[in-house]
């Protein structure tokens, strides 16, 4: 019914000037509603007549692009059924410091819903189910909790039962969170802003069992930070490529157990068919369906394997690598009774990364080094793994030849030409990253704990190992090659087929297995795991780069260069992956002091849940922490530093290192590395409970009367260039112990302790004294700082203990990339 049509007129005419005018309002308003409720299905215009000179794309949801006034028309059928709903970002952040890499982000099952002239999109709640109960019980539950609407779209035409929406407003919004995304990260105030945006035709696209929409999505910056005023063009609009995939919901699939003390991928929810003296909370693997030809033998072909396609746009011989890394999971699938269970193929010109059916491997250019991101497509009810768009960072390969570059100098190589067999090293690291990265896909979780079986799992971050051997360094074993023993004890859990009725027993006895080889899976919370540690102990880890970097550093100088390279290029990101090539290590490290292992542990488990660390090994960590703050390991060479001039094409306001190399700032980056995370509140916490359980284990005061032996009480070193070093690691140690004292968290236990060593510190400066002008005034000017902050600890504590050089467009000392390495 159109509001302008001659009935209407005709009607109203006949209401105002008959008989009966007591009537007329009321009659009025039935006209309204009538006019209102708009046309019955049977009134609808065909959907050729709405979709004239528009072309429909055929596929899983067909639709239109209306070009002329900017919206997707889509044919809905599927009323009240499951359709899977993925959002996706398709252009990332430009900084791996915000949230919006690109990769999938959202995932819902969604359904459509009739209400009168619109359609709803229904997002279903599966937080809570009521799986194995009876209809009744499962209709109870979802009756009991909300449901979300995402979007009502307005119906245009109808052919029999299919309808013909605008789905314009399901994609038009902030389908990604971003806003809450940024105000998470404290990045400024983002509002989406739906002028701004709009659909984004090339990327729309429909196959047989998903359907394509791309928009671009703009948002308005208020106050916005620095990392993202560092990427945009105008810091006042944020604009981003936002993905939306509407799925075939698949049937069929048989969901799996989940176990926590093994890392496959789960997904959870809480299912109230549970009996009333049993938790809700379930939770369910995620893996792909693989079903063997054979079912009966021992090993057989998958009827369906999962075939990766490689982007024809990664280079060789890195496409070589990759593949060489995809296909070492084989080995792993073969110990869970499949051969040939993972392919690799070239797409053939007919097939489209879009298309559900077929899972790439995505070469993604950057000019910084970004994640890798898995991208699988999980099945939100089952677990089930439909597909995957795994996106593969260009720059991470050149991150690890960075690292050749840092090494070359000691291993007798020079002018940059890195020799075959590094290369082939490099190269096997790329190996290892799509190995990690295809375990994410195939639906395994991280095992940071793996170094400590001598790299058990591709699914730890590979650190390069760099050992010493007769006194010069040695990359023979720098990565590894395949997959390790635990990765097959993941593969066994995940897709080993059992009979039904022994399928859990099937499972508990591969975790035994696991146990008794002792293979180790560990929380977060247990020192053991560590993103880029290496060796089976700590000790052996500092050790070994402490050693490494001492050889580095001597090396360290032009033949890192090539033939007219300018010297101003030895301050770069070289310098520091070999001034801090121990990083890792020292990371690793700190955490056994005042830690405790834990261990997934269930009843009935011979397995202890907790230990404290032994305090044997926490010492001997210590004294190598210390060793790293030791003047002379700060210490750089006279010969070195004049070599680090300023780079002739930077700007001596914002360039690296500024006027000169400060090789002062550089000792208190490292010592602030070491000393700052060891004095954190949580982990004086810590201390002080577990010497209050175990007075043999390491103690707040011994932790701290260690720093002050090493720094402050330490012998006053006579040479000029490592006493200003030792002045370094004392005013480090002084600014946090003065946090500790003052921060919200620390325990009435560990302030008092602090405070009164900085109490007995100060009587200590103000007998000291020293014939060197630069060494007296720091001992005078720390003993009036101890004083004034006695008396009011939080209104005088240093703000940080490490240089605050991140105020600056260019970070004055960066340091060498973290996370991903």
């Amino acid at each position: 019914m159109v509001a302008g049509s001659p009935w209407i007129k005709t009607v109203c005419s006949l209401l105002w000037s008959g008989p009966g005018p007591s009537l007329k309002p009321l009659s009025l308003l039935l006209l309204l509603a009538a006019v209102a409720s708009g046309p019955t299905l049977a009134q609808m215009p065909s959907i050729p007549s709405v979709t004239e000179g528009m072309e429909r794309q055929e596929g899983f949801v067909p639709f239109y692009w209306d070009e002329s006034a900017g919206r997707v028309l889509m044919e809905v059928s599927r009323f009240d059924e499951d359709v899977l709903y993925f959002v996706s970002a398709a252009t990332g952040g430009g900084s791996v410091e915000l949230p919006l890499d690109r990769g999938i982000l959202q995932s819902a099952v969604i359904h459509f819903q009739r209400s009168g002239p619109r359609v709803l999109v229904v997002q279903q709640n599966l937080d809570y189910r009521a799986i194995g109960g009876t209809e009744a019980r499962a209709r109870n539950v979802k009756d009991s909790f909300p449901t979300s609407t995402l979007a009502s779209l307005p119906v245009l035409a109808a052919a029999g039962e299919t309808l013909l929406v605008d789905g314009t407003s399901l994609f038009i919004r902030d389908a990604a969170a971003i806003e809450v995304s940024m105000r998470r990260v404290n990045q400024g105030s983002f509002r989406y802003d739906p002028q701004r945006s709009g659909l984004y035709p090339p990327r729309m696209k429909a196959f047989p069992d998903n359907t394509e929409i791309e928009t671009i999505a703009t948002f308005a910056v208020d106050n916005g930070g620095v990392v993202v005023n560092n990427v945009v063009p105008d810091p006042r609009s944020l604009s981003l490529r936002i993905h939306h995939s509407l799925l075939r919901a698949p049937t069929g699939y048989t969901p799996r157990r989940a176990d926590p003390r093994i890392g496959v991928s789960t997904m959870g929810f809480r299912n109230y068919a549970n009996d009333f003296d049993a938790g809700t909370e379930e939770a369910w693997v995620t893996r792909w369906r693989l079903e063997k030809q054979n079912p009966g033998a021992a090993l057989s072909d998958p009827v369906k394997p999962i075939v990766f396609y490689m982007d024809p746009a990664i280079p060789d011989p890195v496409r070589e690598a990759m593949r060489e890394g995809t296909l070492w999971w084989n080995e792993a699938f073969e110990a869970a009774g499949f051969s040939n269970a993972v392919q690799v193929a070239d797409p053939t010109p007919g097939m489209d990364p879009m298309d559900i059916r077929y899972a790439w491997v995505l070469w993604i250019e950057r000019d910084e080094r970004g994640f890798s991101s898995g991208g699988t497509y999980r099945d939100p009810r089952t677990g089930e793994i439909l597909g995957a768009k795994t996106r593969m960072d260009s720059h991470r390969i050149r991150t690890i030849a960075n690292y050749w570059e840092s090494y070359q100098a000691a291993l007798g190589a020079s002018n940059n030409d890195m020799p075959a067999e590094q290369r082939d090293r490099v190269l096997r690291r790329q190996s290892v990253l799509v190995a990690h990265e295809l375990g994410h896909v195939l639906g395994f979780q991280h095992n940071w704990a793996s170094s400590i079986n001598e790299r058990a799992s591709v699914m730890e971050y590979p650190t390069p190992r760099v050992k010493v051997v007769d006194g010069e360094l040695d990359l023979s074993e720098a990565f590894a090659w395949g997959i390790g023993e635990y990765d097959k004890y993941m593969t066994r859990y995940a897709y080993s087929e059992f009979p039904v009725t022994d399928e859990q027993a099937g499972l508990d006895g591969i975790i035994n297995q696991m146990r008794e080889a002792g293979i180790l899976f560990v929380p977060d919370t247990d020192p053991r795991w560590a993103w880029y540690d290496d060796r089976a102990t700590p000790t052996e880890y500092l050790r070994e780069t402490m050693a490494a970097r001492g050889i580095m550093i001597s090396n360290y100088g032009p033949d890192l260069l090539q033939p007219g390279e300018p010297l101003g290029e030895l301050r770069d990101l070289r310098f520091w992956m070999t001034y801090l090539h121990h990083r890792w290590a020292i990371e690793a490290g700190i955490r056994y002091i005042g830690g405790m292992y834990h261990e997934f542990a269930v009843k009935g488990e011979a397995v202890r849940p907790t230990e404290i660390v032994p305090v044997a090994l926490q010492r001997e960590v210590l004294d190598l922490l210390m060793t790293a703050i030791d003047p002379a390991s700060l210490y750089l060479p006279e010969s070195l530093l004049e070599q680090l001039t300023p780079d002739p094409g930077s700007n001596l306001e914002d360039m690296s290192g500024n006027y000169a190399f400060d090789q002062i700032t550089v000792a208190r980056i490292l010592a602030a590395m070491v000393i700052a995370p060891l004095l954190e509140p949580e982990r004086a916490a810590r201390l002080v409970a577990f010497a209050d359980r175990d007075p043999d284990t390491m103690s707040l005061p011994e932790l701290i009367t260690t720093l002050l032996q090493n720094t402050w009480l330490a012998q006053p070193v006579s040479e000029p260039r490592l006493a200003s070093l030792q002045r370094v690691t004392q005013s480090v140690t002084l600014d946090a112990l003065m946090v500790l004292g003052a921060h919200d968290d620390t325990t009435p236990e560990a302030r008092a302790y602090v405070l009164d060593q900085l109490h007995a510190l100060e009587d200590v400066l103000e007998d000291r004294d020293s014939p060197d002008p630069m060494i007296r005034a720091h001992f005078r000017q720390s003993a009036r700082d101890i004083d004034r902050y006695l008396d009011d600890p939080a209104g005088f504590a240093p703000e940080r203990v490490e240089p605050a050089w991140g105020s600056r467009p260019r970070s004055r000392y960066p340091l060498p990339p973290g996370p991903p390495l």
